[in-house]
């Protein structure tokens, strides 16, 4: 009953007369709808109740019509089609431009302003699981150095707390140096000026779609 009837009625009535939201294709509407069916099937079956062919399918498509789907019906779940059909929601693009004046060079996209500019979380917890076996391998004078470098100090500042001269203090930064190159790899440098791997790459989507248009152009 559920392949011979009802089915076929669902996949008619879905051909034209559902709304397709986001990705929606009709032929995953319509194997939802049978998903749906065979759930109410079921039910029927357990009450011990008879129902036509017409009538389960009738209900099944309705169903999917107001974005209801065989995994279920969130209207918590922004992406979810029954949120998008009940206008809770709406799609935007990361690409469309937000406030910006008319005459600027450089257009302010959505992603500019919701992304953050730092890396992922697995690669900042990776730099934190680097970093400590190299501060540990420190005596407490080159530890005193590399906090004043990361804080953006002057190494004259540690003159009077340490009791160094200023070239003493030079060779602890040379010496900081090599244990860094040495725990973190010889490339250190340009890795921690490299911008966020999904910065390159959107940066690299831009410029290319830019040279694809002025192509057309010319």
């Amino acid at each position: 009953m559920l392949l011979q009837q009802i089915a076929p009625r669902i996949r008619s009535l879905l051909s034209n007369s559902v709304g397709q939201v986001g990705c929606d294709d009709i032929g995953e509407l319509a194997q939802d709808g049978i998903a749906l069916a065979a759930t109410l099937l079921i039910s029927a079956q357990a009450r011990r109740k008879k129902v036509s062919a017409g009538t389960v399918s009738y209900y099944a498509a309705k169903l999917v019509r107001q974005g209801r789907r065989s995994t279920g019906q969130s209207t918590t779940d922004v992406m979810h089609p029954a949120t998008q059909i009940a206008g809770r929601s709406r799609m935007m693009s990361l690409d469309a431009p937000v406030g910006t004046e008319a005459e600027a060079d450089d257009i302010l996209c959505l992603h500019d302003v919701l992304a953050a500019r730092s890396a992922d979380p697995s690669q900042e917890a990776a730099k934190r699981l680097d970093w400590t076996p190299l501060v540990a391998a420190l005596d407490a004078k080159t530890r005193e150095v590399l906090l004043c470098l990361v804080q953006g100090g002057e190494l004259t500042s540690l003159v009077p707390k340490l009791k160094r001269s200023r070239s003493a203090l030079q060779g602890d930064k040379t010496c900081l140096a090599r244990l860094v190159r040495e725990h973190l790899g010889q490339d250190i440098l340009r890795q921690v000026q490299e911008l966020p791997r999904w910065v390159i790459n959107v940066t690299a989507n831009r410029e290319r779609l830019a040279c694809r248009i002025e192509r057309q152009i010319a």
